[in-house]
């Protein structure tokens, strides 16, 4: 009762205070300034939800002429929140999502209507009052001199997505306008490119993003004292699937009929004498999250995988035998009951230990071992190339690091990335008519369709395909900009690094 009350309260101060964030950006832009001291400017824009799919067929309308393109291979799970977390490397947000669960209190946070409005509210870092950890917003929103021109612009996109696109662009390139008087780094987040992904198709995407680039291309004519470098890049991309109502799932009601039972603490997980497991409801994406107690993890994941909506349940193992090298971190992977997969990460060589006797073809993974050898010993480098064009993009560096805390303090034991085209239920409206809302494509599964995003670029060359850990690399004037901002940068994952120039 008492969280249903706080989040009430969320709604009633957001609805009050909605538009003096914005308010007090715009007014705060100097009227004019020296073009000369700032001849170029480079703008940095973060496009949630942009697909590589929709870029290219875009681009084959002519958008975006003078960019070079690449696809961005987003962690797993591809989720908003923690995805930009790691993108920028700021400081760690809770969970994968607002709702998550901290294994410190024993409890689960941001759930049911809490998490509904914690989602849709956001950016509530001016509020004149201290809020609970679990309801502030996620540090990667310092990265941005733009990213909302109102406390309730998330609720207002998902009422009218295109729209909500066209007002966010036009308050984008008002900031800009502005802002470039004496910047001569600009940043800007969009979330409407999420929200129509969800709601509406591919085809509308494909159009906002053309209207984009005809737009970006006045803005250039009409401001020609300065040189404008564009870079876009997004967070996740967006699987394109419409799901059915038979196949938006709450996924308790599976582990249930799995023999799984599911609790909302450990102190509960205890007090049951087979398999316990803590599921949290995300938003309308395609993976669970699944906490459990150490000796249960691999027989809850077993069982998750029989379930209806599960494609791959990835979970915390243990090294198969002696004949292995000792002292890594494994991870193993079910399908339909059975142990799909398994390998261990070696830190000291950044590389990964494969066993000879699975089939890994059935992953769509091209492996090969040398005759009678137990193991095969392979660079993070090699794996990359070779799953980056397959069925899971970049599958060992993803599955390993959804396990770390890197951009989630506390990650899960367990993650379930569905098949196609099943989706959680996440978040309960109270409003009924709500419930049908978000269904046109999700993203957060393991599959390329929701996971590969796209990094364009008028600044520099890319190379074919990014893993979206390397970005700051890649943008030296993005990590200073960051820096003007006070936004504290912290180290990313351990073996992220390509060399790009030398990768097989």
């Amino acid at each position: 009762m008492r969280r249903s009350r706080f989040a009430l309260c969320l709604l009633v101060l957001s609805m009050s205070a909605c538009d003096w964030e914005h308010y007090a950006m715009m007014n705060s832009i100097p009227a004019r300034g020296e073009p000369s001291l700032n001849p170029v400017v480079r703008v940095y824009l973060g496009m949630d939800g942009l697909s590589h799919s929709a870029v290219v067929r875009a681009r084959e309308r002519g958008a975006f002429p003078h960019a070079n393109l690449s696809r961005f291979v987003a962690m797993f799970p591809a989720t908003s929140d923690s995805s930009w977390t790691r993108i920028f490397h700021t400081q760690r947000f809770a969970g994968y999502e607002f709702g998550h669960y901290d294994p410190v209190k024993d409890k689960v946070y941001n759930k049911a209507l809490g998490g509904l409005l914690v989602h849709l509210v956001p950016p509530l870092e001016e509020l004149p009052f201290t809020l609970p950890t679990y309801a502030q917003t996620p540090a990667y929103y310092r990265a941005f001199d733009y990213h909302a021109s109102a406390y309730l612009d998330a609720l207002w996109s998902y009422d009218r997505p295109v729209y909500g696109y066209y007002k966010g662009v036009d308050n984008v390139f008002a900031a800009l306008a502005g802002r470039s008087q004496v910047q001569d780094t600009f940043t800007a987040y969009l979330l409407e490119t999420d929200v129509i992904g969800h709601i509406r198709s591919e085809d509308d995407m494909v159009e906002v993003l053309v209207a984009l680039s005809e737009r970006i291309e006045k803005f250039k004519r009409d401001h020609p004292e300065r040189t404008f470098i564009f870079t876009f890049f997004g967070d996740h991309g967006i699987d394109g699937i419409p799901k059915p109502e038979e196949t938006v799932v709450d996924f308790r009601d599976q582990l249930e009929d799995a023999g799984v039972v599911t609790v909302e603490s450990m102190e509960d997980a205890d007090k049951e004498e087979g398999p316990a497991a803590i599921a949290i409801l995300h938003t309308r994406v395609t993976y669970v999250a699944i906490h459990a107690r150490p000796h249960w993890v691999a027989e809850v994941a077993r069982r998750a995988s029989t379930c209806s909506a599960a494609d791959l349940v990835f979970a915390r193992g243990e090294v198969p035998g002696p004949e292995f090298p000792q002292g890594l971190d494994w991870v193993s992977v079910w399908r339909e009951g059975n142990l799909v997969a398994r390998f261990g990460y070696d830190v000291a060589t950044d590389s990964y230990v494969l066993p000879s006797n699975l089939d890994w073809a059935a992953l769509d993974i091209p492996v090969t071992f040398n005759e009678g050898a137990p193991y095969g010993l392979f660079g993070d480098d090699a794996l990359f190339s070779l799953t980056v064009d397959r069925t899971y993009p970049d599958f060992f560096f993803r599955a390993r690091t959804a396990f770390e805390p890197i951009s989630v303090q506390y990650p899960s034991d367990i993650i379930v990335s569905y098949r196609h085209p099943f989706m959680s239920v996440g978040y309960q409206a109270p409003i009924a008519s709500l419930n049908g809302v978000g269904t046109g494509g999700s993203h957060g599964a393991m599959d390329r369709l929701g996971s590969v995003a796209a990094l364009l670029s008028e600044e520099r060359e890319l190379p074919p395909v990014v893993r979206s850990d390397n970005l700051l690399e890649l943008f030296p004037a993005l990590v200073h900009h960051m820096r003007q901002r006070e936004v504290e940068l912290l180290p990313g994952a351990v073996g992220a690094e390509l060399d790009y120039d030398r990768l097989p």
